[in-house]
């Protein structure tokens, strides 16, 4: 087989990649808004310890940005399993079964990333 029955799809998959990855990089870069924050605006000073500053919201933000992470990862490996049994290949699980488990690490990872967001916000408005 040169080319797969269905190649629109996995170039749709590639799309779905990239904006996975950014979402990936931004949760990253997140996880230091915290304490960024911590020493930057309210000028904690370099002999207190961040986490007695730390409230649960900046544990959730951390949290959930992890989660986002984690996330995009299980959609970055059934994404390569998927594309795999797109080419003819043989995997473990179904068509359908990639296809649930693809759907569910993505919107779960952007509402992961949105409440990261939001609890990182909570953190702001309540420090």
């Amino acid at each position: 087989m040169t080319s797969p029955a269905e190649e629109w799809r996995i170039a749709v998959n590639e799309r779905h990649l990239r904006l996975v990855d950014l979402v990936i990089g931004l949760a990253t870069a997140s996880l230091v808004l915290p304490p960024l924050f911590l020493k930057t605006f309210l000028a904690v000073p370099d002999k207190d310890p961040l986490l007695i500053y730390l409230s649960t919201a900046a544990y959730l933000s951390f949290a959930l940005f992890v989660g986002t992470v984690a996330l995009g990862l299980c959609f970055h490996y059934t994404s390569v399993k998927w594309v795999k049994q797109a080419w003819g290949q043989r995997v473990v699980m179904s068509a359908r079964w990639l296809e649930r488990i693809l759907d569910w690490s993505f919107w779960l990872m952007a509402a992961a990333f949105l409440g990261g967001l939001v609890s990182f916000g909570w953190f702001v408005v309540h420090s």
